[in-house]
């Protein structure tokens, strides 16, 4: 159970001081590590995670700006995310959050240069490891591809959750891949930097009369002379006749395990490897 999960509405001024402007950081997931966030009464912090902590452990905190406290949070449960704000001109507050079993402590101040963001990776990911996992787990594309869905709805209501997830909507000519009968057209792409995954949305349209099967672990992206295999997807494998379906699906890293640091802008040319409908159910997993 939190100790502090109920979500608190607050309002925040728009407009931040002229010696206060936010800054964005990402820090690597380190449990030996006592953090110092500095932040303000002006604007929010958010802290994001690589998945929902568990619990979160606080003192000098309040999540109900009626109950004193020098800092006041803002978190729903199961959310990766959370934001803290400055109540008072010296506020100081420590927060213990509990993540994969592991405990952060992380401790909040006021400063003249606020974080406005924090994102925290697990180092693993970038290469820096001795023992390098070159790919992220299941669970982080997982959760990659959440976010990626959920993108326009957590910018319209938290938008300082979504500062540091890079994003594009092509223009349909310019990323659209045309087969036979059938075409594939980047419609958004989204950059994670610390795992560096992109994830797409595509527009899967069928102008012929039969239905289209494909392989959706087979996806891919063409780069240049370059393919990238996905490393994930969430997609039906079917396009019906005549219609459009939606497909989302990750690609992370070199196909040789390094990092690719790829741009949201490259034109992305969608390999979608077409198979018999029988093939497809007996694919393997």
């Amino acid at each position: 159970m939190y100790s502090l999960c109920v979500l608190c509405a607050f309002v925040v001024n728009p407009i931040l001081s002229a010696n206060s402007a936010p800054v964005v950081k990402q820090l690597p997931l380190d449990e030996r590590i006592v953090y110092q966030i500095p932040i303000s009464a002006d604007a929010p912090t958010t802290l994001m995670f690589p998945s929902a902590p568990s619990a979160l452990e606080g003192a000098g905190l309040t999540t109900n700006t009626e109950t004193p406290a020098p800092v006041l949070l803002s978190h729903v449960a199961g959310r990766y995310y959370f934001s803290v704000r400055a109540l008072t001109p010296d506020a100081r507050a420590t927060l213990n959050v509990i993540l994969q079993n592991r405990t952060y402590i992380i401790r909040f101040a006021v400063a003249a240069n606020p974080y406005g963001s924090v994102t925290f990776y697990e180092d693993r990911i970038t290469g820096k490891s001795a023992a390098l996992a070159r790919r992220a787990s299941p669970e982080m594309l997982l959760a990659l591809l959440d976010r990626a869905k959920s993108f326009r709805l957590v910018n319209q209501q938290y938008p300082e959750a979504v500062q540091q997830i890079e994003h594009r909507a092509p223009s349909a000519p310019e990323n659209k891949t045309q087969y036979r009968d059938f075409s594939a057209t980047v419609e958004e792409v989204y950059r994670f930097d610390p795992e560096d995954t992109l994830v797409f949305k595509i527009k899967l349209e069928n102008t012929g009369d039969s239905e289209i099967a494909y392989q959706p672990q087979s996806l891919a992206v063409r780069i240049g002379s370059r393919l990238y295999p996905a490393s994930i997807a969430d997609a039906s494998g079917l396009i019906p006749p005549r219609a459009e379906t939606v497909a989302y699906f990750a690609i992370t890293g070199t196909p040789d395990g390094g990092r690719a640091n790829l741009s949201v802008r490259n034109n992305f040319n969608i390999i979608v490897p077409r198979v018999s409908r029988d093939a497809r159910l007996i694919a393997p997993k």
